[in-house]
């Protein structure tokens, strides 16, 4: 967790330049939502606000509190918030599982590729509890199977290996179901048609933009690198148009005034 803690603030200032920052998603939880006249929501895991943002450019309705265990993200989600002139929002320091927010009070909890890093069952139950009856819990993340597909998992050594925290959508289901007040009310796939240089993408894992490039030490991460590049300049013929798929997938959960025979 302190490792955790650390490559978190240490990526802060430069996040949202490293990631990609996916619209479609933000576009169907807008949609699910559009007959709510006043949304109170909770991004848990909210890092550096880049979801954030989009969410208050689709919702001019929406009291957001901003929820991550890192200080430095925090800050700086504060002021790309206030940047552009959004108020509408507080921070919170807070663990995945034990936030404090007051039961019943959210119409929905959201969390944008963090929840490899939580409890999912504590994270569940606990969302569960402070969101109100038909209110919702977004889950977006990306499985162990299609981290296996993307650019990193098909070309970057060891990067599948190291990467053990993510689920699968079995798993997570059998957790769901776990839970009264739950149930999953849609599995939305989402896949992405990516392209890039070789050169963007060595500063990206440099960068450490996914946090698996900080489970290597650093000169095993840079004989990595060089292994990295042998085998994409092996495999495209032009290393500045670098194309791959990426694929992600949104869990939405309702929560139920009894449980669910």
């Amino acid at each position: 967790m302190d490792d955790m803690y650390n490559h978190f603030s240490q990526v802060a200032p430069r996040y949202r330049e490293l990631r990609i920052t996916d619209g479609e998603p933000i576009a169907f939880i807008c949609e699910t939502l559009k007959d709510l006249s006043n949304i109170k929501a909770a991004d848990v895991g909210c890092g550096d606000g880049r979801y954030d943002l989009r969410l208050f450019q689709l919702m001019n309705n929406l009291y957001l509190s901003c929820i991550d265990t890192n200080a430095p993200m925090l800050e700086h989600v504060s002021d790309y918030l206030k940047n552009h002139n959004i108020t509408q929002f507080e921070t919170i320091q807070a663990g995945a599982e034990d936030f404090p927010l007051k039961n019943n009070s959210m119409d929905c909890v959201l969390t944008f590729n963090a929840v490899h890093h939580f409890d999912f069952l504590k994270f569940i139950e606990k969302a569960a509890d402070v969101i109100k009856v038909d209110g919702n819990i977004f889950i977006y993340t990306r499985l162990r199977s299609q981290n296996a597909r993307n650019i990193w998992g098909q070309y970057f050594p060891a990067f599948v290996e190291k990467e053990t925290r993510l689920y699968e959508q079995n798993e997570m289901e059998q957790w769901i179901q776990s839970v009264d007040s739950l149930t999953l009310e849609t599995v939305k796939p989402f896949k992405y048609e990516r392209n890039s240089s070789l050169e963007r993408l060595i500063e990206q894992a440099r960068g450490k933009h996914y946090s698996t490039f900080s489970l290597y030490g650093e000169e095993e991460l840079e004989q990595a690198l060089k292994v990295f590049q042998n085998k994409i300049q092996k495999a495209f013929q032009d290393t500045n148009r670098i194309e791959w798929f990426d694929e992600n997938i949104l869990l939405v959960l309702k929560k139920h005034s009894t449980p669910v025979a």
